[in-house]
């Protein structure tokens, strides 16, 4: 089976000089370090770079930078690399404009969680690869025979249904499974923590290795070319696009389950204060777009976690979680910050797309590329991405 792992980097810099010594690709040389323990060497490795220079940093210098990311890559790893940056985006939009496809040139991008993923699977697709393996490049690998685990019985009927995607566990930096809920007073009505570890849990106390799941974990995931090929994210939700991967590929008949020997380290960095705002901000959009999107398919179970934030009672949820947080910086004395967690209450009250409108037609729209597309089409811009 020809497999790609494909690995979403995100670096953030004051100058080119600094692209080196930056948190993102620390975290990204330490992932790609990690692949060296892989038993099996016969795959690719597609690098989705995504350079997000400060101001005054200019475009001017992608070029610089992706080359010397490529001296870097090419010292780190010695498998086929494909490494894909924002040098290359502007090749491919236009060439989507050509070809006809100008609706899904606008979402072929390095930024939101969807798109990046998105752009690594129309690459995946042009390079035939049948199974494509997503790992976040805050993640490491540390079992030899991750990769066939990965893709065993992916393609096969199991229980009478064709298995064309998986997800699997996140470790902690411990090794455990079941994450340590925060104590954050604010969150006590949104405390998605409590409610994952109780998908755990069910998951742990069966005895099968594969069951389905109300969740999917971005970088631990596994998705089959027949799947792949029909199904993108969705690019309109702005976090949550790996759970929201799952409804969509439900509501079109296909198979994810969710495999308990698929595993890596998720070894994250300290979250900040920034952080909690901006997941709050994303999760209250997600799950009301999400309420509406499940509201108009194929039933679905989603219980206890998203299910438990799709309710009616989300509306008062978010409210008070949003004064709540707000009320914790203003007893902190960070005015500004608190001003801004009064202003998510705005969210509750916007008229929104009806999330199906949305993302229907570029389903069909990537259905149709994908049905016209192959390597010999992207030809030099391909051959240059090589490492």
């Amino acid at each position: 089976m020809k497999k790609a792992i494909i690995i979403p980097a995100y670096l953030r810099f004051s100058h080119p000089d600094a692209l080196l010594t930056s948190e993102g690709f620390g975290l990204t040389k330490r992932a790609i370090q990690s692949l060296e323990i892989l038993n099996d060497r016969d795959h690719t490795l597609i690098l989705l770079v995504s350079m997000n220079p400060a101001e005054g940093g200019g475009e001017h210098s992608f070029g610089e930078m992706d080359q010397c990311l490529r001296k870097e890559i090419k010292n780190l790893r010695a498998g086929k690399t494909f490494l894909f940056s924002n040098l290359h985006l502007s090749g491919v939009r236009q060439h989507l404009k050509q070809r006809g496809f100008p609706f899904l040139s606008a979402f072929v991008d390095l930024q939101g969680f969807s798109n990046i993923r998105n752009t690594g699977l129309l690459l995946a697709y042009v390079l035939s690869m049948e199974a494509v393996i997503f790992i976040d490049n805050d993640e490491v690998v540390e079992d030899p025979l991750y990769l066939k685990i990965a893709c065993e019985h992916l393609n096969e009927p199991y229980e009478g249904k064709l298995l064309q995607g998986k997800g699997g566990f996140y470790l902690d930096a411990n090794g455990d499974i079941l994450l340590p809920s925060p104590r954050l007073w604010w969150r006590i009505l949104w405390n998605k923590t409590k409610w994952m570890n109780e998908v755990w849990k069910s998951l742990l106390a069966s005895p099968e290795r594969y069951l389905p799941s109300p969740i999917l974990l971005g970088g631990n995931l596994v998705l089959h070319r027949q799947l792949y090929s029909q199904i993108p994210f969705d690019p309109y939700i702005p976090r949550g696009e790996d759970t929201d991967y799952l409804i969509n590929a439900h509501q079109q008949g296909f198979c994810i389950l969710f495999d308990k020997e698929l595993k890596v380290k998720h070894l994250h960095p300290p979250r900040t204060g920034e952080f909690f705002y901006e997941e709050l901000r994303g999760d209250i959009e997600r799950f009301l777009y999400e309420r509406e999107k499940v509201s108009s398919g194929m039933p679905l179970s989603l219980d206890p976690y998203p299910g438990y934030f799709l309710r009616r009672t989300l509306y008062l949820k978010a409210f008070l979680t949003a004064l709540l947080l707000a009320m914790d910086y203003f007893k902190k004395r960070k005015w500004k910050e608190g001003a801004k967690c009064l202003d998510l209450m705005s969210l509750l009250i916007q008229k929104r797309k009806q999330a199906p409108m949305s993302y229907v037609p570029f389903c069909a729209e990537w259905g149709r590329w994908m049905a016209t597309f192959h390597e010999k089409t992207l030809g030099p811009l391909l051959e240059s991405c090589w490492v």
